[in-house]
């Protein structure tokens, strides 16, 4: 199970095998009903992750 702690985009991006822009642009296709994602903002606080992982599904191992 994933602990969820802040952290910054980039770093998920890795998690998930993807690159940043490619991250960014699937971050946007979130419905805003779950979190306010600011596209100028890099930190993502722990319930905004929980939030992205939910929506993309586990991390890659």
């Amino acid at each position: 199970m994933y602990k969820y702690r802040t952290t910054i985009r980039t770093k998920l991006a890795q998690e998930y095998q993807v690159c940043l822009k490619t991250f960014n642009k699937v971050l946007m296709r979130i419905p805003n009903s779950q979190f306010q994602l600011d596209k100028t903002r890099r930190v993502l606080p722990p319930k905004e992750v929980e939030a992205i992982i939910n929506h993309l599904g586990p991390l890659n191992d």
